[in-house]
This record gives structure tokens, C-alpha cells and sequence, in this order.
């Protein structure tokens, strides 16, 4: 009888064995079905899967952070068949005639300022905006001698495409211990009709409602400001969002770059108006 005894004691262990896989194999089947249905970032991350949502979030990351990569001083021309009438014929659409570089023990000067080239009043009065506001700074900053640590960098880069000529320029600006102050001007001009183009005509071109797109900027700077919330409390000094502010409305909204593909870039750099850095990038795909 002993050997029956031990075969029952084995058969219970197999069974218990096989309940434990099954149960497993449940659970494992619900998180899969809760993760397709309701998308939850959260339990994706606890359980080590990712969701959907949570790849997309990253992709949309990845993209704000490759922002600051746009610099490099060119003009990405993705349309042919252009017709201009430019200023200047032996150059580009866009160039940069006025160039400073300086680099000592106190002082990183690396100025480019864009001129657009086309024969078009409004055209012409921002270049002026540009040289009066950027080209005597630069030149006082290179022929000073600072005894302080001085940071002044201008970059900037241009698009062509479905007949828009899409410019952003960035303005870096450091003295001393003082905080580093980071401006952005944009212009956008539709050749074809020699004129400035509107935001809620880009929108309009990919077919985005100016709600959809007031909707997607609040929750995006909500989200920063969320995410800011806990550092801020901790002491740490860092711009603080209000995402119900009117500054978010897209009629107030005044600088944006449409980009490569299409992609339009909605930029917020509060060091327009203050002295920081910061600055918060709402992209539409």
C-alpha cells in the first residue's frame, strides 16, 4: 500500500503544480487584455510591458528633446520650382551676411544673424528688426573686453516647403553668475502670395481645428507642470506653467516653425519675456 500512497502524494503535487501554471497563465492573459483596452501606462511599467501609449509618449519626447539639433545655420530647401524675386540673386533664400565669433578666457561669442533674401516689404522690414536688435549687440561684445564670463550665441535654420518659407532663430544670452536667457524669433511667409503666414493657417493645413490644437497645448504644459510640481516644493527654482494662463491660446501664440515632413513645431520660450532658459515645445506631427 505504501506505493499507492506515494503515487497519490505525487499526483497531488503535479496537480498543484499545474493549477499554479494555469493561474499564471490567467493573469497573464487579463494584464494583456486590460493593457489593450484601457492603455494603462502604469501597470505597464509594473509589470515590465509597454504600452502603446507609453511608446508614443517616448517618441514624442524623443522629438521635443531633438529640437535644440535644428541649428545648423542652413536652409532646407524641400520644393522646387521656387518663384522669387530675391534682394541679392548670387544668394540663397536665406543667408546669414553678418558672422561674429569670438572665444577667450571670458567670453563664447558665436553670432550668425539670418537675412532673408526676397523683395517683400514685410520681408525687409524683419530683416531690419533683425540687424537692430542682434547685429550692433554682437558687435559690441566682440570688440569689448570683458572681464566677466559672457555667453552670446545666435543660430538659427530655415524650411521651404508647400510654397512657405518656415524661419526660427535662437538667441542665447549669459553674464556673470546671472541665469542664461534663451529667446526664439520665428518668421513664416507664403511665397507664392508675398505675404506673413497666420498659425491657424499652418493648423488649418493639416487639418487641426484651433480647439484640437488649444487642447492639446494645455494638456501638454499641464503635464509640465505636473511633472515640475514636486521639484518646485523641494526648492528648486524652475519656471513655473499656469496651462490655464491666455498666453496658450493659439491667437496669442507667436512663434512656430514648420518643419521637416510637415511637422509643426509650437514654441513657448519664456525668455522672450524673462530670464530663463526655459522653454516648452508642443509639436503636431
Amino acid at each position: 500500500m505504501r506505493p499507492v500512497l506515494q503515487n497519490n502524494r505525487i499526483n497531488r503535487k503535479l496537480w498543484i503544480l499545474y493549477g499554479f501554471i494555469i493561474a499564471i497563465c490567467i493573469i497573464g492573459i487579463g494584464v494583456t487584455l486590460y493593457l489593450q483596452v484601457f492603455k494603462d501606462e502604469n501597470l505597464g511599467a509594473t509589470v515590465g510591458i509597454t504600452s502603446d501609449s507609453s511608446e508614443e509618449e517616448d517618441e514624442y519626447n524623443d522629438l521635443r528633446s531633438e529640437f535644440d539639433t535644428l541649428f545648423t545655420n542652413q536652409t532646407n530647401n524641400l520644393q522646387e520650382n521656387l518663384n522669387i524675386e530675391k534682394i541679392v540673386d548670387k544668394y540663397d533664400i536665406v543667408f546669414s551676411p553678418y558672422n561674429y565669433q569670438k572665444e577667450d578666457e571670458n567670453s563664447e561669442i558665436n553670432v550668425s544673424i539670418p537675412q532673408i533674401n526676397i523683395n517683400n516689404n514685410s520681408v525687409k522690414a524683419f530683416n531690419t528688426k533683425l540687424q537692430e536688435n542682434y547685429k550692433s549687440t554682437a558687435e559690441m561684445f566682440v570688440n569689448q573686453v570683458s572681464n566677466i564670463n559672457l555667453v552670446y550665441t545666435i543660430d538659427y535654420v530655415a524650411y521651404i516647403q508647400n510654397n512657405i518659407l518656415s524661419l526660427v532663430m535662437r538667441i542665447n544670452f549669459k553674464e556673470g553668475s546671472k541665469s542664461q536667457k534663451t529667446k526664439i524669433e520665428t518668421f513664416n511667409y507664403n511665397i507664392a502670395e508675398g505675404r506673413e503666414v497666420t498659425l491657424e493657417e499652418i493648423l488649418s493645413l493639416k487639418g487641426i481645428t484651433v480647439d484640437e490644437a488649444e487642447e492639446k497645448v494645455k494638456t501638454e504644459i499641464q503635464k509640465t507642470q505636473e511633472k515640475n510640481q514636486n521639484l518646485i516644493e523641494s526648492g528648486y527654482s524652475i519656471y513655473q506653467r499656469d496651462y490655464t494662463s491666455d498666453m496658450y491660446k493659439i491667437s496669442n501664440a507667436k512663434n512656430f516653425l514648420y518643419g521637416k515632413g510637415g511637422m509643426l513645431y509650437l514654441i513657448y520660450a519664456y525668455g522672450n519675456d524673462e530670464d530663463t532658459s526655459e522653454k516648452d515645445i508642443v509639436i503636431f506631427k
